[in-house]
């Protein structure tokens, strides 16, 4: 322990402990600014779409069961017959996505809903019966953009 010099009227200075913990401070978040490494966004990943729903123009919704497959067109009035249709068809989970353009606002908020209604009358006990995760993508206003999105579905878009 120091004493201070008797000669001396003013008391001694110990800034030591002090100085000690602030650097320790400043070296501590050093380190944790140089942990947080961002993560690289990832691209070119295939899509997880089972189901592909469009809807272009407000009120009429395309549903493309696969890849390969022909559209068929559900009017925004049955689209409670859309989630029954493809539930049926099979087991399991199923990625449904709802791709929709600016033009559809009134449609999207109707298939919101239809798709709750949907999962709300679910039974977890049914066999034979898929369940469905929806995942919403809004479309470019560019006319390709469903050409694109059908490309990437299949596999031919990088």
């Amino acid at each position: 322990m120091r004493t201070r010099n008797p000669e001396s009227p003013a008391p001694a200075l110990n800034l030591l402990p002090f100085l000690d913990l602030v650097l320790s401070f400043i070296g501590i978040l050093l380190v944790i600014y140089a942990l947080q490494i961002p993560d690289p966004p990832q691209s070119g990943r295939p899509l997880a779409v089972d189901l592909l729903a469009i809807c272009q123009r407000d009120g009429e919704v395309w549903l493309y069961s696969g890849p390969d497959a022909a559209p068929r067109v559900y009017p925004e009035t049955e689209l409670g017959g859309l989630f029954e249709a493809v539930s049926i068809h099979a087991a399991g989970t199923r990625n449904l996505v709802f791709a929709f353009s600016h033009d559809c606002l009134a449609t999207r908020s109707a298939f919101e809903e239809a798709f709750g209604r949907f999962t709300q009358r679910l039974q977890p006990a049914a066999p034979g019966r898929a369940v469905m995760r929806l995942s919403l993508r809004p479309l470019a206003a560019d006319p390709e953009a469903v050409a694109r999105l059908l490309e990437a579905w299949r596999g031919h878009g990088d």
